[in-house]
């Protein structure tokens, strides 16, 4: 498994119109940790770098659970964690929300 994970936004983020050109990176330590743990601090990175690129943009409040979903799907699939896939496939919608302030 992967001791460090890093979240990155990019191609996503490409897809929406006025967002930053730079991406954001956090790393996340996956080894040794249990699946919920991991999966918080993973979701956390995830919302930090949405709120992040999305400031300003005036849909942000509707992209921002697709953000964080996306974002957070494929940290987890990197990992190569069956049991985090396992653990995120369990998670309701609610997790990923969101709400971003406009600037």
């Amino acid at each position: 498994m992967i001791r460090l994970l890093l979240i990155a936004v990019s191609a996503l983020m490409a897809t929406t119109a006025a967002t930053s050109a730079s991406a954001g990176e956090i790393t996340v330590k996956v080894r040794g940790r249990p699946a919920a743990v991991v999966h918080a601090e993973i979701i956390q990175a995830a919302k930090q770098l949405c709120q992040e690129d999305l400031a300003g943009n005036p849909a942000a409040n509707d992209l921002a659970p697709y953000c964080v979903r996306e974002i957070t799907r494929d940290a987890v699939i990197r990992t190569n964690s069956p049991e985090l896939v396992a653990f995120d496939k369990a998670q309701g919608r609610s997790v990923y929300a969101l709400r971003v302030a406009l600037r």
